[in-house]
């Protein structure tokens, strides 16, 4: 009788913080999300400088990227893709003629 009761206290007591566990998982992961839209939201002013002539055709946002696509002074084409969350730039793709 004694070890029963022992098992049932250890239990309960196993249970509680199983379940404190879960109510601080949720609460972390719901602060988490405000957070982070806050700052996504805010990275400030970045300067994107384009080549001199270039033009911005068109920009769509894909997920977490930004795409540009501008048309340079000599005719040519290029992709530019940014980063929405911190406004860095990932790369850019040139699309010129082959000789």
């Amino acid at each position: 009788m004694q070890a029963l009761k022992a098992l049932v206290i250890v239990l309960g007591v196993l249970i509680l913080a199983a379940a404190a566990v879960v109510a601080v998982t949720i609460y972390n992961r719901a602060t988490e999300g405000l957070e982070g839209a806050g700052s996504a939201a805010g990275f400030g002013v970045k300067q994107m400088p384009l080549p001199a002539g270039a033009e911005l055709e068109d920009m769509t946002a894909s997920g977490e990227r930004l795409v540009l696509r501008v048309r340079m002074a000599d005719g040519s084409r290029r992709i530019m893709v940014v980063d929405l969350a911190t406004g860095a730039p990932l790369g850019e793709l040139d699309f010129t003629p082959a000789p």
